[in-house]
């Protein structure tokens, strides 16, 4: 399946991706992520520390167009969303904080 995504629907993705690959906390992403493309675009943010992390949503969605496809259509599919929701960093944030607020902390 070929799905394209918005420029701005795929530029708000990855400046919310970045910002969390930042903060180490993509454990959200990797969960609905059945296709380890996570660990591909962090390969690339990780290998090529001559980009400051500002000027990387350009060139991830020029180099890595394939990879975000893919790995938007597994969230899509298996986190059931909306990409026509979700269009600002602001509201995969939202998302996020909610997905994150379903996760039971184990008993102690």
């Amino acid at each position: 399946m070929d799905t394209q995504y918005s420029e701005k629907s795929v530029e708000a993705f990855l400046t919310f991706y970045v910002h969390h690959f930042k903060d180490d906390d993509l454990e959200i992403i990797s969960q609905y992520d059945l296709d380890h493309h996570v660990t591909e675009l962090n390969a690339f943010i990780n290998n090529d520390r001559s980009f400051r992390m500002k000027d990387i949503v350009p060139i991830l969605v020029c180099k890595h167009n394939e990879i975000i496809s893919l790995l938007l259509e597994d969230l899509v599919n298996n986190a059931q969303l909306d990409m026509n929701q979700l269009d600002t960093p602001q509201a995969w944030e939202n998302w996020y904080r909610e997905e994150k607020g379903k996760i039971k902390e184990p008993e102690r």
